[in-house]
């Protein structure tokens, strides 16, 4: 018996049974098991035919459903920008008014100054005090190179005329001293303080080469406040960054107060009006010629110089 009409009573069951896509699916399944059995079974048989698809096109027409597809919306062009649209032409504008002038620059010009004679030119220092600033600031560089052994303007040995100096570090702060008080008095302050022609700016040069300046002088201590302000008053010392050594009382020499002084400093030049102000010893010497020894230290270490501050009938700055 051909195993085939044994299936067609269960196949046309099955497809008033089941929905659809299921009744579908069961022809398929069965056409395969009996071609699979004929093969196996009887492999000289012919191959049996095709079942035609018919009996399966009213479900398939059932489950299947054309797709929907939205309507495309027609294509919109953009809108032509309405500057490409053909306008009539403005109207001419009138001209612009030319630009007023732009005022003239005015320049301000400082007082044209008159020199009321040959007063009035650059006014430098004496000849004596210059060359006490240029062997300062020759010995302030040598310092800044570093090089140890300056010699100092302060003498080695304490009773010895024979002009032997000692040397400073390289280390020590450079100094120069200045001794106010005139020869054979004591210096007094002016009430009206006015420096020297040219030394006002003299001894800024020195400051800016690193160099202290001391005053001294056997004015009492009472009167530092009035010498620091005839100092800055006069240019000499105008923002009172200078020393000032002044007597303590009477035992109290200038000569131990430079040597307390070149105790941690190097005193490299004194300047004063008389030679005492570079050592006391210079009082004690039985004749001039006694102190023969310490006349070539003048020029290298001491220099004799005018006052610093202006006296009666001296152009001040």
């Amino acid at each position: 018996m051909d195993r085939r009409l044994a299936f067609v009573p269960l196949l046309a069951l099955a497809s008033t049974a089941l929905p659809g896509c299921v009744a579908v699916a069961i022809p398929a399944l069965a056409g395969s098991a009996v071609v699979g059995s004929r093969v196996t079974d009887n492999p000289a048989d012919p191959a049996p035919e095709a079942t035609p698809a018919v009996e399966a096109e009213p479900a398939a027409r059932t489950a299947v459903l054309p797709p929907v597809t939205a309507p495309v919306p027609p294509q919109v062009s953009a809108p032509v920008a309405a500057s490409s649209a053909v306008l009539p032409p403005p109207p001419a504008l009138p001209p612009a008014p030319a630009p007023a002038p732009a005022p003239a620059a005015v320049t301000t010009l400082p007082p044209v100054f008159t020199a009321p004679g040959p007063s009035a030119a650059p006014v430098s220092a004496p000849a004596e005090f210059s060359e006490f600033v240029r062997y300062t600031r020759l010995a302030a560089a040598t310092a800044a190179e570093g090089e140890e052994g300056r010699l100092s303007a302060m003498l080695s040995d304490p009773v010895a005329v024979d002009g032997a100096r000692r040397r400073c570090a390289a280390s020590e702060q450079t100094v120069a001293v200045i001794d106010l008080d005139p020869v054979g008095g004591v210096f007094a302050v002016p009430p009206a303080p006015r420096a020297a022609p040219g030394f006002a700016q003299a001894l800024a040069s020195l400051r800016e080469a690193g160099v202290v300046i001391a005053w001294i002088s056997n004015l009492s201590t009472d009167e530092s406040g009035a010498m620091r302000s005839a100092l800055e008053q006069s240019g000499l010392d105008p923002r009172g960054q200078d020393i000032i050594s002044l007597r303590l009382d009477t035992s109290n020499t200038k000569q131990q107060r430079m040597e307390s002084l070149a105790a941690t400093t190097c005193i490299i030049a004194i300047a004063g009006d008389e030679r005492p102000d570079f050592d006391e010893r210079f009082k004690y010497l039985r004749s001039p010629e006694a102190g023969a020894g310490l006349e070539p230290v003048i020029g290298k270490g001491w220099f004799l110089i005018e006052p610093p501050f202006a006296t009666e009938g001296m152009n001040a700055q």
